[in-house]
């Protein structure tokens, strides 16, 4: 036995999963680079590391406690309210479990079969709204949202309205931390920044501190294919299966599904993606670099690709922002080629 004293690496013990949030690697996709030709370079930005498993634990845990901080809220007393499709919902249950708050959450329609059971297992409230105010919500476009959460509210006692499609704490959350990741990882050489748009907050919190640190970074927005959310080919996805991100910009401007977060000022693209392009990068992305995304991401990373394919890209660096992974649609078989509807794909 060696007479000199062992050195021991002493080890840190968290307190709670708000202490996990943020700081989510960035991995560049070689081999996927090489198997598609690429002349840019692909770094994904991959959310799912967050505790509760999407970027939306961001905006959850700084709503929560910026309003803390503002003495607006407190255990105690109060419950919180929100309206979502899902992953904002499962980030504001696990934090609220994780803080000592009630959770009451109404759902939009087509909410996959696992969200619906993470929002169990954190012991959500799961409250229903009147089917003509949820029909709405895709008629009359982001103004109806607030309508339904309004009727939640006035079902709920102390009841506190996260509002996730308007609330400054959402762009904070990523202004103040996304946004800072990606540029100190790689080092200020971001080129081009590819994300899509659902709150609005990720968006407009990472462009705005990337183009305040470099005005030539290039902000495009993916945009799901309209005629893909008007006949889906997931069966119920009232959004074409793309999962939390909308058209926000067309040919007159911006459009009903824009959420007051959202903001074009940072914007220099918009680029629609079809659904058999997102199932493409999905597969890709699994079949070549060992990472299952989620349908959001599986779209962010097919206009990276098509970004990274363009001769004027060449050496550049793309960083599409990655918001889940797929385990959480695996009932929906996003992960089962379907080579009927890839073979369009130029990819």
């Amino acid at each position: 036995m060696s007479g000199r004293k062992e050195e021991r690496i002493m080890g840190k013990i968290y307190h709670s999963i708000t202490e996990l949030v943020g700081h989510t690697p960035i991995v560049e996709f070689h081999r996927l680079g090489e198997a598609l030709g690429l002349k840019g370079r692909i770094a994904g930005k991959l959310e799912y590391f967050n505790p509760a498993g999407s970027h939306k634990d961001r905006m959850a845990l700084e709503i929560i406690e910026a309003a803390e901080r503002r003495g607006e809220i407190n255990p105690a007393t109060t419950t919180l309210v929100e309206f979502t499709s899902g992953n904002t919902g499962i980030a504001m249950a696990a934090f609220a479990a994780a803080k000592g708050y009630k959770f009451k959450i109404g759902l939009q329609n087509g909410v996959s079969e696992e969200r619906l059971k993470l929002l169990e297992a954190y012991h959500a409230e799961l409250a229903e709204a009147p089917q003509e105010l949820l029909e709405n919500v895709f008629n009359k476009g982001i103004a109806a949202f607030n309508e339904v959460l309004d009727y939640f509210l006035e079902q709920t006692p102390n009841g506190y309205a996260t509002r996730q499609l308007s609330n400054e704490d959402n762009i904070n959350a990523h202004y103040l931390h996304t946004g800072p990741e990606i540029w100190e990882d790689t080092e200020g050489k971001v080129d081009i920044f590819v994300g899509g748009v659902g709150t609005g907050g990720s968006t407009h919190g990472i462009s705005k501190y990337l183009k305040e640190k470099n005005d030539q970074v290039k902000v495009v927005i993916v945009q799901p294919d309209p005629k893909d959310v008007e006949h889906p080919i997931v069966e119920k996805a009232e959004d074409g299966g793309f999962h939390g991100i909308h058209q926000v910009h067309d040919d007159n401007g911006i459009t009903a599904m824009a959420p007051d977060n959202f903001s074009e000022k940072y914007v220099d693209d918009y680029e629609f993606i079809s659904y058999a392009e997102t199932l493409r990068a999905i597969h890709l992305l699994a079949k070549y670099e060992g990472i299952f995304v989620g349908a959001s991401a599986g779209a962010a990373l097919a206009v990276a690709i098509k970004q990274a394919l363009k001769e004027e890209n060449t050496g550049k660096l793309i960083v599409p922002l990655l918001p889940d992974n797929g385990e959480r649609y695996l009932s929906e078989d996003l992960q089962r080629v379907r080579s009927e509807i890839e073979e369009k794909v130029g990819f």
